[in-house]
């Protein structure tokens, strides 16, 4: 046979497939559920502090679990690109809380 062998790899049952897809899903719709009462929170009070927090729940939480599905399923990105853009993006929320709590918003 001529060519390159085709490659694979085996990540385990399709059930574990499946669990694991429904914990990340889980995760992502909490985490966009506590953004959007913080953001709710703050277009009633319109308090600055607020919108940071929501903010930095978003860069945190959701963001970094988009970005670790998405970019190596959709474009095929290296792991090393995905863990550097998921990484930044929880330091981005984590300044943003921080902020928060201790920056006069």
């Amino acid at each position: 046979m001529l060519g390159f062998p085709i490659q694979t790899v085996d990540g385990g049952t399709a059930a574990v497939a499946i669990a694991v897809f429904a914990g990340q899903a889980t995760a992502f719709a909490i985490a966009c559920w506590i953004a959007k009462r913080a953001y709710d929170g703050y277009r009633d009070s319109r308090r600055p502090p607020l919108l940071w927090l929501a903010l930095g729940i978003t860069l945190l939480a959701a963001v970094p679990t988009i970005l670790r599905f998405l970019l190596p399923t959709v474009f095929g990105a290296a792991s090393v690109t995905t863990t550097v853009l998921a990484s930044l993006s929880e330091i981005v929320g984590l300044t943003a809380i921080l902020y928060t709590v201790y920056g006069r918003p």
